[in-house]
């Protein structure tokens, strides 16, 4: 029932992005904002602020350490992440502590948060 539930909030989270994004598809000359789209800016984000970590997809099992999210957020707001307070994402706990310390970062910086950490320790 979790990872149902997990995978719901997923896909509805994943929806109210892309309805977002196509709402803002006047910035992209009329194009319509896919996945691809989307990881391609993610990506060219993080690699840009000298990280090496990328996202191949949204179910990429690397993914489940949080730092790429992590690198993304820092990204976007390079003050925003106490890197004190990072861990490797090696266990359990860790990817829990990381999951949680993301979604504080991205509600601070005014992202709409579907999840929570224990729907994302897990890449479904």
């Amino acid at each position: 029932m979790l990872i149902l539930s997990s995978a719901y909030l997923w896909q509805l989270m994943r929806y109210n992005i892309l309805q977002l994004l196509k709402n803002l598809r006047f910035h992209s000359h009329g194009k319509e904002i896919t996945d691809v789209d989307i990881l391609q800016w993610a990506n060219s984000k993080v690699s840009n602020s000298g990280s090496q970590s990328c996202m191949n997809s949204f179910k990429d099992k690397s993914l489940s350490d949080r730092i790429f999210f992590r690198e993304l957020l820092s990204s976007v707001q390079p003050r925003a992440v106490n890197w004190n307070l990072v861990t490797k994402g090696v266990t359990d706990q860790e990817k829990k502590m990381n999951a949680t310390y993301i979604i504080s970062i991205a509600r601070k910086l005014g992202c709409s948060i579907f999840l929570l950490p224990e729907d994302i320790t897990e890449v479904v």
